[in-house]
């Protein structure tokens, strides 16, 4: 398998004490790549997430972030170890203001460090600078998510994992996501994996594609290859369905 210098994930393994719902799966985002997780409900993204970022054991496998082992080890040290992740939700504090939450994201930041990188973070999404002080509560989605994801980037991650970060986004919300504020991330050198339910969207903006399937990796492609493939609908579905450009791939 090819190594990646971001996230490294190799024959990754890992269920809730019955059979194995991801089995063997292999993956990676290198800097400045944006590469996207797809595939059926049931075929185990969720459970990849969880295991790579801590919340889940494995039983099998490894995760390296910047060559460095952190298998199993706790959401709070793999944090330390360069990884941000973004839930779908419960993933701001509503009752804080903008700048409130980027200071909890910047917990294990020197003191002295936290307010130059918050100014830094609010450089990325200077929607957000205006609205510092706002109680993050009485923002729009897309402008919660925002405050979600400059949170975990207060740490400097070298990879962002993003769980279905357009679930609850407007059409025209999910299109800033993904053609604005995820590609000027990457180019900042961070690497971004992204599960998403919008799948062709997603592709449509990322450099790499993975099709999970019953729990395992059933294509690892560019995402531009995958996109152009005759038989994409059977490639997500499972089956002989054809599939508009626009569909849902998950459903």
């Amino acid at each position: 398998m090819t190594s990646y210098d971001c996230l490294h994930v190799e024959d990754l393994t890992a269920g809730y004490g019955g059979p194995p719902v991801i089995q063997d799966v292999c993956l990676g985002v290198d800097k400045g790549q944006i590469a996207v997780v797809a595939g059926p409900n049931g075929a185990g993204k969720s459970t990849l997430v969880k295991t790579i970022v801590g919340h889940l054991r494995c039983t099998g496998g490894q995760v390296r972030v910047g060559g460095e082992d952190v298998t199993n080890h706790s959401p709070e040290r793999i944090a330390r170890g360069r990884v941000g992740y973004v839930p779908q939700n419960q993933d701001v504090f509503g009752t804080m203001s903008v700048v409130e939450n980027l200071e909890i994201g910047g917990y294990l930041l020197k003191k002295r460090e936290v307010a130059g990188r918050i100014e830094e973070v609010l450089g990325l999404f200077p929607a957000l600078a205006a609205m510092r002080h706002r109680t993050v509560g009485r923002l729009s989605g897309g402008e919660r998510k925002m405050v979600a994801i400059g949170r975990v980037l207060m740490l400097r991650p070298a990879v962002l994992v993003l769980d279905e970060p357009t679930a609850g986004l407007s059409v025209a919300l999910t299109v800033d996501l993904f053609e604005k504020y995820l590609p000027e991330l990457a180019a900042t050198g961070v690497g971004i994996l992204l599960v998403e339910q919008k799948a062709t969207e997603a592709l449509r903006n990322a450099d790499w594609g993975y099709i999970l399937v019953s729990g395992q990796v059933h294509v690892s492609e560019s995402a531009a290859t995958i996109l152009s493939r005759p038989d994409l609908g059977e490639v997500f579905l499972g089956g002989s369905a054809s599939l508009s450009a626009d569909a849902d791939l998950t459903n």
